[in-house]
């Protein structure tokens, strides 16, 4: 157990050195296991999951990690986190304070929302895997609604988390042929980065929120 803390505590510092140390199956599944659970639950947002995977990148070009297994865990992990989030939304419409809240939601906008996740899934699933609370909120979002086929999510989802890793990947790995400076100051700049994604991502819900309610408003003062 403390082994699994001391490299869940490297991964959140960034600490390459130390993860250089560390049993390899251990740092594997540990680098799974956090790409699987914020995929899946939105209360895991704030783990710095885009740049732990591109720090595994960077330690696959260090040549402590494999390329081939990094790929593998991350892809699978990402992708079955996703899934696992569809399957949330899907279970969520049969608790009845959802379906309360969804009646309350005018029916043109439940199905501009439907049109737009089943036209541009794939698309808005990629771009959804760089900001936290969208990664796992919208495949949620495609459980609850039924907008996606389930097929065309596993589909949709594979392709994603396949793209979005090898992206990732590659830029730890491009990053680790710096000189040392300036791959010092991309690593710091990368350990900030999820902080601005989700300060980005809660305040593009909270402008959401606050539009919606002043269009509630303004709809009940022409009824009235």
């Amino acid at each position: 157990m403390d082994s699994v803390l001391s490299i869940f505590s490297a991964l959140w510092h960034h600490d390459a050195f130390a993860l250089q140390n560390v049993n390899l199956l251990l740092l594997y599944f540990c680098l799974a296991l956090l790409i699987f659970v914020e995929s899946a639950f939105i209360p895991a947002a704030p783990l710095p999951c885009d740049s732990v995977i591109i720090l595994s990148g960077s330690l696959t070009a260090a040549g402590v990690l494999q390329l081939h297994w990094v790929l593998i865990a991350l892809f699978l992990a990402g992708w079955l986190g996703s899934l696992l989030a569809y399957y949330q939304g899907y279970q969520l419409k049969n608790w009845r304070i959802v379906t309360h809240w969804l009646a309350k939601v005018p029916e043109k906008h439940l199905i501009a929302s439907d049109n737009l996740m089943n036209k541009y899934g794939l698309v808005a699933l990629f771009f959804a895997r760089f900001f936290p609370v969208v990664r796992s909120l919208l495949p949620m979002m495609m459980g609850l609604r039924d907008s996606v086929p389930p097929l065309r999510c596993v589909t949709a989802s594979a392709i994603s988390a396949l793209l979005w890793i090898l992206f990732l990947v590659s830029v730890g790995f491009g990053i680790s042929l710096l000189p040392t400076q300036l791959e010092q100051f991309a690593t710091k700049l990368l350990m900030i980065a999820p902080i601005f994604t989700l300060i980005l991502a809660l305040l593009t819900f909270a402008a959401s929120a606050i539009l919606r309610k002043r269009e509630r408003k303004v709809k009940v003062m022409r009824e009235g």
